[in-house]
């Protein structure tokens, strides 16, 4: 990626900060989300928390740029470029993660409760059509007793999930699934149902190979899984509650904004124009910190086809 000229940058925030920054804001957005949540739980939706830009969610065949508190509901789809990432938040507060390069597709999605106050019952089906997966339920789902019956269709198999904390993921070469808590079983046709119930149990299929029975993952494969589906700090992240914005361009015309912004959201990123003192700011809000801001400048300028030449990063007013 290029640089970019930033006079504070050599006295900016170590790795360590950005990441307990970006961690509280994540924390701070699930708050903010719980505490609207449940009077929208009828609708059975799930809502885009955080994302590690660019990336898109697709309705009707009609795509737009991602952005945190948007809502997908069942046939939507959410996709994410190379090297992003997406947090998606579920009526019933379990968390659906997305790598990089990933399609994942809600096919269908209904969470009931009997009142405000009762513990849910989710029954969604889900389809990762290519890319890395993973769910996992936080504690305030477990305290509250909430229950799922989910099913993830990979290309080779469906995975039955009935609470549990899992990795998946699914490409031409082969589908893999692996079980960090609780269990999963993979169905596969004319072959036997697939328990996975002990922490670290994994399964693999290859392309044209016979199937091989489950295993047990090692250290590495398990940081490794977990990495692909996390987000990192400072590399372009927007979440509820980012404060930071970056500034594509400044221009006084207001067709030429105006295609800046249709151009940057196509591309994957939420851009808003707004105008002022007699000109049009075309920018980018809800960054996680001013590195996330950097970091979403330099990809912007390194792409001629979006003619950001220039822009900047500032710190939103509160």
């Amino acid at each position: 990626m290029q640089s970019t000229n930033t006079a504070t940058r050599s006295r900016g925030p170590s790795r360590r900060a950005l990441r307990y920054q970006t961690c509280a804001l994540l924390v701070a957005a699930g708050l903010a989300w719980g505490m609207t949540g449940r009077a929208h739980a009828a609708a059975s939706h799930a809502v885009v928390e955080a994302v590690q830009l660019p990336a898109w969610v697709e309705r009707n065949g009609q795509r737009r740029a991602a952005e945190p508190g948007a809502q997908l509901r069942a046939q939507d789809k959410a996709v994410t470029a190379d090297g992003s990432r997406m947090l998606l938040r579920m009526d019933d507060r379990s968390v659906i993660k997305l790598g990089e390069q990933t399609e994942f597709l809600i096919q269908s999605i209904d969470t009931r409760r009997e009142s405000t106050n009762a513990s849910s019952e989710q029954r969604s089906a889900f389809k990762l059509i290519t890319g890395v997966f993973r769910y996992a339920t936080d504690y305030t789902s477990k305290a509250l007793g909430n229950r799922r019956e989910l099913n993830l269709e990979l290309a080779t198999a469906t995975v039955g999930i009935r609470g549990t904390d899992f990795w998946a993921m699914t490409d031409a070469a082969h589908d893999a699934v692996c079980v960090f808590e609780g269990k999963v079983a993979v169905e596969r046709a004319a072959h036997p149902q697939i328990s996975l119930d002990k922490p670290g149990a994994f399964w693999v299929v290859f392309t044209g190979q016979p199937e091989k029975p489950a295993g047990q993952a090692t250290p590495d494969q398990l940081a490794k899984f977990i990495g692909q589906a996390e987000m990192q700090p400072g590399s372009g992240i927007v979440l509820q509650g980012g404060r930071w914005r970056t500034v594509a361009a400044t221009l006084s015309s207001v067709v030429e904004a105006a295609g800046l912004r249709t151009r940057l959201q196509a591309a994957g990123y939420p851009a808003d124009m707004v105008a002022r003192d007699g000109r049009h700011e075309v920018r980018i809000n809800q960054l996680a910190t001013r590195e996330d801001a950097e970091a979403v400048l330099r990809r912007l300028q390194s792409n001629s086809a979006l003619g950001v030449t220039a822009g900047r990063v500032a710190l939103a007013s509160r």
